[in-house]
């Protein structure tokens, strides 16, 4: 049998020799990069969201979290059985204070679970209501304003399952336990087809349970018509575009991230997911920003 502190330090060897994939989960990618944004529409009421995953085997400091992110969201613990754990890099790393001084910047900080490696990285066992109290625990022993569920183990049933269960289950617990306004987040994947997401948004009570959803469409190609999918089943105003710049995909330019940016805004969408924030250049993180303020 493995215990926790051998499967703690297992997960973190493997976090750094895969530079864990987390939110890789997006469809295949190509060097091909969209047009520039369509003119404008109707934009939504509120500015539009810039949200970025930071990885914790990179160690950064969080004093590095650039100017303009809305909600960072913390990558990663791990589910086992019922239980939150650390993935083995947060000792030290992730703590209450780490979270509040981001709180006074008037970032809001969530808990991802899960991530893309190793494969046992969300593995719930059934145990609904243990898994939420150990959850509410964890949130509240750091400061978290909610969770990201970024369930990319098991097969896509399993998954669905896992995730019907889970995320009605969470938004009650938290409602419970005085927590009425945390968020919670959804990684999809690509496209509402692929592992089952279409499914699971359509389930009873996971909707009204999300506060976004952030989508791993990781083509740039596709971008557009991949949250133009989730946007037939999903709120448009509450859906997050993501693109990956940790070096895992063709890199796009500047101007590209940009352009999509200003799409995002200029087509009433949620905001913009970053995968990682952290590996994120300066020069990056201010074509988002620019296309997220003006649309163009």
């Amino acid at each position: 049998m493995i215990t926790k502190r051998a499967y703690a330090r297992i997960a973190a060897a493997l976090a750094a020799a895969m530079l864990v994939a987390g939110c890789g989960g997006g469809g295949n990618s190509t060097n091909a990069l969209p047009s520039a944004a369509p003119s404008p529409v109707t934009s939504p009421a509120s500015a539009p969201q810039y949200v970025g995953y930071w990885d914790d085997w990179e160690q950064t400091p969080w004093s590095a979290v650039p100017q303009g992110v809305t909600t960072l969201i913390y990558a990663f613990d791990f589910v086992s059985g019922h239980s939150v754990v650390p993935d083995g890099n947060s000792p030290g790393y992730l703590t209450a204070a780490a979270v509040a001084a981001l709180h006074q910047r008037g970032i809001a900080v969530l808990l991802s679970l899960g991530g893309g490696s190793p494969a046992t990285a969300f593995n719930f066992d059934g145990d609904t209501k243990d898994f939420e109290t150990n959850l509410v625990a964890v949130v509240r022993q750091y400061g978290f304003d909610g969770v990201d569920f970024d369930d990319e183990s098991g097969t896509t049933s399993q998954r669905v399952a896992t995730l019907t269960t889970l995320l009605p289950a969470t938004r009650a617990a938290f409602d419970a336990n005085a927590l009425p306004n945390a968020l919670i987040t959804l990684a999809a994947f690509d496209t509402p087809t692929n592992f089952g997401d279409g499914t699971v948004l359509a389930a009873p009570g996971v909707a009204g349970a999300l506060s976004w959803v952030n989508v791993m469409s990781y083509d740039y190609t596709a971008a557009q018509s991949d949250l133009a999918a989730y946007s037939l089943l999903f709120p448009a105003t509450r859906l997050m575009l993501g693109s990956d710049i940790d070096g895992d995909v063709p890199l796009a330019p500047n101007a590209t991230l940009e352009a999509l940016a200003a799409w995002v805004k200029n087509n009433g969408y949620g905001g913009m997911m970053v995968w990682t924030v952290n590996d994120a250049s300066a020069a990056q993180n201010q074509a988002i920003l620019n296309g997220l303020s003006t649309g163009k």
